[in-house]
């Protein structure tokens, strides 16, 4: 069917209410214009859900390489990120270039700034963190933005989102120089250009970003940029040759960020911070320094005995050998809990701690519900037949539950029983809840309850439970490995990695730690840690002849080059392992084998195999598909761009997913 208007009541500019843009997008209303663009609310039809349709004028479509346009676009649809907003389609319209994203719910940073004025100095600096987390993960794929601004900024929940990646680089270097003066992009633009950027640089790289993100940085702080003139060619000399006057123009700010800013500004980039990650780790640093100092004495004390710390388990009476086995059962428990065939003996030990403490308490149901988690895992990593161990579990916890309910970790296991293995997200949630909050919760309680809230989107919340669960237990891994999952389900991959690596401290062979720690780092765009870990990752499992291809494809052709080879190699490998064994069945390593395909293909960009997996699971065990979705470390917004996805989580009654 062709483009064309269908009986419109209602015009906006010259598109009209009603149109069917491409045969898949229908327009509703209008949401604003530019002196470049209009953007529309459309509905799209494949997908099934309202999305945002922005739509070039005339002039500035002319601008672009069609060429060009159509490479950057393939390349920005790979980037996947919760900071980032997706580009779902692009073409043509009436002679006018369009690309759909979806719709945001919440204003641009431009807005905020005109409604609010300068933004406290928190706020700011949490803004600009989002932004770097965005700009790291597109830089660890080679995109570059070239146009970070307020008006490509989304404030939502008090966090940033960026838009519009890969759009400023289709417009070609001498028509983008030659359009400086034109009205509607020159003074947004021009703002917060780089001056290799402003000079058309064809080496142009990843700091010319870091250079507009301390731009954006200064005028969300004061309500100005640190370049201002009369006409787009003043400001552009500013920024090739004029040193910005930050005391001036921010005169209560911290001495930190403003060495930070004039060195994000400095004209040469070689001056500048080496990378969007290290700017993270500066500007979270003076963050975390300025709540510090600002905090009063009674909030900071609240904040380490009831927030960072919270009561664990009633205190320990040392002359009671029960309560003296029971945290010697747990603490095995909580560093055997994640398995490999070298924590076998770790839980068997904590077996035989925790049926002491029995046999000196016989109806302790605290002793009893550790004994029930000890022995299910010990059936779930496969160290004792499955069934009966998932049979002797239940029949412990029943019988606890009939000698004390109220018992914290006993409501904890039910909760976990009920959501990984019987697939029951609801009704877990209530278990779950009061295993983290009655008296006597501990490390693994609030673990369990945050991983919960992760799945349900509940990012904030997740956190902060997380936090309190690494904070009371230092030596569990699987709490550090729950805590950087996390953050890297927040797009924070860089604060992810420190308690990944305290996870590898405690055991350096801890394969879900390993993996996630190759993944952030990558996504951080820390190339060569990246290359580290996955050289670890292989030589652990023994796996030498990809660790010998991934070596020479390194040193020959790159990082990504080198990356996306050894995935495909992976993928190969454990496609040709699924005809040999059930690939939904679950294994010891907490994961089915469609699991891994998964991941892998998620991290591949090919969401259309790995949405073939996810079907497939979801028809063998519908109630698993919101695990699969939020659990995995793969990020699941990639799907949306294949139309069973939306229809699938219809079906499945997840539209919030949506």
């Amino acid at each position: 069917m062709p483009d064309q208007p269908h009986a419109p009541a209602t015009t906006f500019d010259d598109v009209p209410v009603g149109t069917h843009v491409a045969d898949r997008f229908v327009v509703h209303r209008v949401l604003g214009r530019g002196g470049s663009a209009a953007v529309y609310e459309a509905q799209d039809l494949v997908l099934d859900r309202a999305v945002a349709l922005k739509l070039l004028g005339t002039s500035t479509s002319s601008l672009v390489d069609t060429a060009r346009f159509e490479r950057e676009i393939r390349l920005t649809a790979r980037l996947v990120h919760p900071g980032i907003v997706p580009l779902f389609d692009s073409g043509w319209y009436a002679e006018r270039l369009y690309y759909v994203m979806p719709r945001i719910e919440g204003d641009t940073l431009r807005t905020k700034l005109a409604d609010e004025g300068p933004l406290p100095l928190p706020l700011a600096l949490r803004l600009a963190a989002d932004i770097a987390e965005a700009l790291a993960y597109a830089h660890a794929m080679g995109i570059v933005h070239r146009d970070i601004k307020p008006e490509n900024v989304f404030c939502v929940n008090g966090r940033a989102l960026v838009a519009d990646f890969g759009i400023a680089r289709s417009i070609t270097v001498e028509s983008a120089t030659s359009a400086l003066t034109a009205d509607g992009m020159a003074i947004g633009t021009v703002a917060y250009m780089s001056p290799e950027q402003a000079m058309a640089d064809p080496l142009l790289d990843a700091r010319a970003d870091l250079y507009s993100l301390g731009c954006l940085l200064v005028e969300t702080i004061s309500g100005a940029p640190p370049f201002r003139g009369a006409n787009a060619m003043s400001v552009l000399a500013q920024h090739l040759a004029t040193p910005p006057q930050l005391r001036t123009a921010l005169p209560l700010a911290p001495d930190a960020l403003i060495d930070l800013l004039e060195r994000t500004l400095a004209k040469d980039p070689n001056q500048r911070p080496p990378s969007a990650a290290a700017f993270i780790g500066e500007v979270t640093r003076i963050a975390d320094e300025l709540t510090r100092v600002s905090a009063p004495p009674s909030a900071a004390a609240e904040d380490s005995s009831t927030v960072q710390r919270p009561p664990a388990v009633a205190p320990i009476d040392r002359e009671s050998p029960a309560e003296h086995a029971i945290a010697e059962a747990r603490r095995l428990f909580n560093r055997g809990v994640q398995g490999g065939e070298q924590m076998k003996d770790v839980l068997a030990l904590a077996q035989v701690h925790a049926e002491k403490a029995l046999t000196l308490a016989p109806q302790s149901a605290l002793g009893m519900a550790i004994l029930a988690n000890i022995v299910h895992v010990q059936g779930f990593r496969g160290f004792r037949d499955e069934a009966s161990s998932f049979a002797e579990a239940q029949r412990i916890r029943l019988a606890a539950v009939a000698i004390d309910d109220s018992v914290a970790e006993l409501q904890t296991g039910i909760g976990v029983s009920l959501l990984y293995w019987q697939d029951d997200f609801v009704g877990a949630e209530r278990y779950l809840h009061k295993g983290a909050t009655l008296p006597g919760h501990d490390a693994t309680g609030l673990r369990h309850y945050a991983a919960w809230l992760k799945m349900a989107g509940r990012f904030e919340e997740s956190l902060s439970f997380m936090g309190r669960a690494a904070a009371m237990d230092h030596e569990a891994p699987h709490i550090q490995v729950g805590l950087a999952d996390v953050l890297m389900s927040m797009g924070r991959y860089v604060e992810a990695i420190a308690p990944l690596q305290a996870a590898l401290r405690i055991i350096p062979r801890y394969d879900q730690a390993m993996e996630r720690l190759e993944m952030a780092r990558h996504r951080s765009g820390r190339i060569e840690d990246a290359y580290a870990s996955r050289r670890t990752l292989l030589g652990t499992h023994r796996l030498f002849d990809r660790l010998e291809a991934l070596t020479t494809n390194f040193d020959r052709d790159g990082w990504d080059v080198a990356r996306e080879a050894d995935l495909h190699a992976e993928l190969q490998a454990l496609q040709s392992l699924a005809t040999q064994e059930d690939p939904f069945k679950d294994r010891q390593t907490s994961r089915q084998l469609s699991d891994r395909i998964i991941i892998t293909c998620g991290e591949l960009g090919d969401y259309t195999r790995a949405m073939d997996w996810v079907e497939r699971g979801y028809f063998i065990r519908p109630g698993r598909l919101i695990r699969v979705l939020t659990d995995l470390p793969f990020d699941r917004r990639g799907l949306a761009s294949d139309r069973r996805y939306a229809r699938l989580l219809r079906t499945a009654g997840l539209e919030f997913l949506l």
